[in-house]
């Protein structure tokens, strides 16, 4: 096959097609003996070599198909794995993919018993990944569960940044081993750490799913992520696949942005502030409601709005403890910033005396052959006489000798315990508080939305009230009034097209009918008698308003009857909001209570670890 075919597709969503080729003959590793034994060491990352071994595997025999053909064995064998208590999980290598800069990460599930009981190890599954993949089950995820902290992944480098790397290998072969750290750790967090919902989710089940490496597009557009509305101010914030098709006429806010991190919202204390100052609007809009209701009654059950809302539970405020946790997040996380600052500054002076250490070894060994050599033009001479130059040249290199051990082993402390077990993991709680501060945002958007609802029944109701109040404001046939039955402007807001047409035609009439009113006539030019086209534009004018006048009640009651169908409606949307409000407060106070507690387990075990490791 002739590999410039596919060039235009390198970036094509499978990694497979370009990488190693047995994946598609055996997704599990057949050909390997079915009890794994732990990988030891750092895995070397493939980034030579593999189209050696690509070669090598077009040779292997096909294994059997026992667990290949049947996606819904595979799908349980899957489940069977994630619930099972001894589950290790590996990213166990990486690899570029031909003729492109992709990068996919092989993991692997295992199910490890010990050496006691190794006939009860199963074989392994081994599934191939991009960064883009991981990515996009991130983000779906964190649509599918709006309540929920999601493990964080590493944040994708700029252009600038990758540009750099790609001339530097070095620093692209430490972003890759980076990332494949903490690819395990998101994975592990999310299947171990996490709630029951993300271990059982069908999404995560299908990105470890090998039949599913090759299609995963079509696995995030199928259900349930293609349940999700666009927006998820629109969707049920405790279940967004709900199809409850109410959710799609609540009203939108202006700047929401799901997967931006940037928060342009008041804090959670000032938007407390604003739904005590709505609750007292409330009380108001109560009030005049029952006043409507005692002046014109409630003869039709169906069309009159049930001004009195008293039917179900309130959302009144925002708990305090929740305010307190956005308070506490911001704060630790500044203090988390400051904190790894100084690890970036502690790692950069580390290396700086590496940097010198080298140099010192350098210069050490060079000054210990210039003795050794200084010392040849005295061959001459008797031994004796010059054993002490070349025993101060032994010496000398000797000393170099360990200034290079000594910068080894910094080098080795940086590389494989500062970096990975401190830095590293300090980030990723600085990612995990951020992620908490996600759902605060949202909770701040639909607390908002809440408002809006709110405040568009406000409008309704003195719509209403103003119609109630003012029964001449469409039946009056004084054109210079302007709540006469010629001045029709308040019926645009009736979203009719039929009406619409009708105004335009009456606008229009009375531009015609105004014309002829205020200009001369030509009979009036040559002596006709000007009182007569006075008198004849005023006959005109009350011409084209009588359909008006007497069409006005009607309009009028046409309007009434639409508000208070629109009332009804929203009366509809503020029960559900209300529940749905009531419902996400107390989830997320929930998530944000097992969140303290996961990470403060997190900073005990990352303390001792990290302690242990510097007395050995």
């Amino acid at each position: 096959m002739n590999d410039s075919v596919f060039e235009d597709i390198e970036q094509d969503n499978n990694p497979s097609f370009y990488g190693n080729q047995s994946i598609l003959t055996d997704p599990y590793g057949h050909q390997q003996p079915p009890r794994y034994e732990p990988p030891t060491g750092s895995d070397s990352l493939n980034l030579a070599g593999s189209a050696h071994r690509r070669a090598s595997y077009s040779t292997l025999v096909p294994p059997s198909n026992d667990l290949i053909n049947s996606s819904i064995g595979l799908s349980n064998q899957i489940q069977e794995y994630i619930n099972d208590p001894n589950l290790k999980i590996e990213i166990v290598s990486s690899e570029r993919l031909v003729n492109s800069s992709v990068i996919v990460y092989s993991i692997q599930l295992y199910i490890d018993k010990g050496k006691d009981h190794p006939e009860n190890n199963r074989t392994s599954i081994i599934v191939k990944r991009r960064y883009s993949e991981f990515k996009s089950l991130r983000d779906n995820l964190l649509k599918l569960y709006p309540t929920l902290i999601i493990p964080p992944i590493p944040e994708k480098h700029s252009i600038f940044s990758f540009i750099v790397n790609s001339i530097n290998n070095s620093n692209e072969v430490n972003i890759i081993e980076m990332r494949r750290r903490y690819f395990k750790n998101f994975l592990n967090d999310l299947i171990f750490e996490s709630s029951t919902e993300l271990r059982n989710c069908v999404l995560l089940h299908k990105f470890l799913d090998p039949n599913y490496e090759l299609c995963w597009y079509n696995a995030i557009n199928e259900p349930p992520v293609n349940l999700i509305p666009d927006n998820l101010l629109l969707a049920n914030p405790i279940n967004p696949i709900d199809q409850n098709g109410l959710y799609s006429l609540f009203p939108t806010v202006n700047g929401f942005d799901y997967h931006s991190n940037i928060d342009n919202l008041s804090s959670l204390k000032r938007l407390n502030e604003d739904l005590a100052n709505l609750k007292d609007q409330i009380k108001l809009f109560d009030s005049k409601g029952r006043e409507y209701l005692r002046i014109h009654g409630n003869d039709n059950t169906e069309e009159e709005p049930d001004f009195l809302i008293d039917n179900y539970d309130h959302f009144e405020e925002i708990p305090k403890n929740l305010i307190n946790f956005e308070v506490k997040f911001h704060h630790i996380i500044k203090i988390l910033y400051d904190l790894d600052k100084v690890n970036a500054r502690t790692i950069k002076d580390y290396k700086s005396v590496i940097n010198s250490l080298i140099e010192l070894g350098g210069n050490l060994n060079n000054f210990s052959l210039q003795i050794y050599e200084s010392s040849s033009y005295q061959q001459s001479r008797p031994s004796s006489e010059i054993s002490e130059p070349n025993s101060l040249s032994l010496a000398i290199e000797k000393f170099g000798s360990t200034i290079d051990s000594n910068f080894l082993n910094l080098e080795s402390f940086i590389v494989n315990d500062l970096i990975p077990e401190w830095q590293e993991p300090v980030h990723q709680l600085v990612q995990y508080y951020i992620s908490s501060l996600h759902l605060i945002k949202f909770y701040k958007y639909k607390v908002v939305q809440y408002k809006l609802l709110y405040k568009l029944k406000f409008a309704k109701f003195q719509d209403l009230m103003n119609l109630s109040t003012n029964p001449a404001l469409l039946a009056s046939a004084d054109p210079s009034s302007p709540n006469s039955a010629s001045n029709l402007d308040h019926l645009k807001d009736l979203n009719s097209p039929s009406l619409n047409s009708t105004l335009e035609r009456i606008e229009a009439r009375k531009k015609r009918g105004g014309s002829l009113a205020t200009k001369k006539s030509w009979y009036g030019l040559f002596g006709g008698n000007n009182g007569y086209n006075k008198q004849f534009s005023q006959t005109l004018l009350s011409n084209e308003d009588e359909p008006v006048v007497a069409n006005g009640n009607a309009q009028g009651k046409y309007k009434n009857v639409v508000i208070k169908k629109e009332l009804n409606k929203l009366n509809q949307l503020i029960e559900l909001t209300n529940q749905d409000m009531i419902k996400l407060t107390a989830q997320l106070s929930k998530t944000y209570e097992e969140f303290l507690e996961k990470l403060e387990k997190k900073w005990l075990e990352l303390m001792i670890k990290f302690i242990q490791k510097g007395k050995q």
